[in-house]
């Protein structure tokens, strides 16, 4: 039996802000050191991430 390895994989895999999940949002946020509140809802999360740009 063969094993084929991929040629992505090593390669960092990104999802747009709008295919993310709350929780992703917030590790995101906490990793870049942003403070946000608990309760907040995904729309106001996302306003809190950095633009790419």
């Amino acid at each position: 039996m063969a094993t084929v390895i991929g040629r992505n994989r090593n390669k960092k895999i990104e999802k747009s802000t709008k295919d993310m999940t709350v929780a992703e949002i917030k590790t995101v946020l906490t990793e870049l050191g942003i403070k946000y509140d608990e309760n907040a809802k995904k729309g106001d999360l996302l306003t809190l991430l950095p633009q790419k740009g």
